[in-house]
């Protein structure tokens, strides 16, 4: 199995056996608020969303990660990142979910840049693309951080959602590269 560290975390591919965590991502607060429209998710929930990030891995030797923190008592969980298929598009579509206590803190765009370094290296693909919603501040400033840029607000899954985008190109050209 494939694991990545950086100067904070590990990263690991999800996969079956990870029920559990993501489970307990999925019913944080911040996530239901952010992601389930405070809908409380089940264990069949989270079973679709494995077989679907499963999926991911096979198909384009990338995909969704756990997110571990290097804590003094040994590696703590503390959420999901990476890139999955975005509708009938050929971009990935990359979108990365922390539990509370993990978030603001920078966490997020450093698992980013393993997540998207890792997918353009095993791949052929030519851009990564992010959606968020209006008025996620916090989301926004992760996403310039990481290289995205805003190109124009698109319909997402129903709603209106800010649309950004980032070339291979754009990637590896950035310092922290």
């Amino acid at each position: 199995m494939i694991t990545h560290q950086t100067e904070r975390l590990i990263l690991t591919p999800i996969q079956r056996g990870h029920e559990a965590e993501l489970f307990k991502l999925h019913n944080d607060p911040l996530v239901q608020k952010a992601i389930f429209n405070n809908v409380p998710q089940t264990i069949g929930h989270v079973h679709e969303w494995l077989d679907r990030y499963s999926a991911q891995w096979r198909k384009n030797s990338f995909g969704v990660w756990l997110v571990y923190e290097k804590c003094n008592d040994g590696p703590m969980f503390i959420g999901r990142c990476g890139l999955q298929d975005y509708e009938d598009s050929t971009d990935p579509e990359f979108a990365y979910s922390f539990f509370e206590h993990a978030a603001g803190r920078g966490l997020g765009p450093e698992a980013a840049r393993c997540a998207i370094t890792h997918a353009f290296r095993n791949s052929t693909k030519d851009k990564v693309v992010g959606f968020i919603a209006h008025g996620n501040a916090r989301a926004e400033r992760a996403a310039k951080k990481l290289g995205l840029r805003y190109i124009d607000d698109r319909l997402y899954y129903g709603k209106m959602f800010r649309y950004y985008e980032m070339t291979r190109e754009d990637y590896f050209s950035q310092p922290h590269y």
